[in-house]
């Protein structure tokens, strides 16, 4: 299943983590959980599409980025269900 993460950043000041997020996220793409990185146009937060995961597991997961550990960011999770072709 993949999840679709919409990011809402709270309005504080991301710049002492935006390296440390940067790295992490690479991390996480490497490792298959991350399959897209997008910035909303207004610039209020990010978008992430999740690879092979639930909207559970995913909270967990994305946990260990330091805008969620320092509540820079919030996020709503949706599951998505693949359709088959016709």
């Amino acid at each position: 299943m993949k999840v679709l993460v919409i990011g809402h950043l709270t309005g504080k000041d991301i710049g002492p983590h935006l390296e440390a997020e940067g790295r992490r996220v690479a991390e996480l793409r490497t490792e298959g959980l991350i399959r897209d990185v997008f910035l909303k146009a207004d610039r209020t937060g990010p978008i992430l599409l999740l690879n092979d995961t639930t909207a559970a597991k995913a909270r967990e997961q994305l946990a260990s980025l330091p805008f969620v550990e320092h509540a820079l960011v919030g996020f709503d999770y949706i599951e998505l269900d693949d359709i088959p072709p016709a």
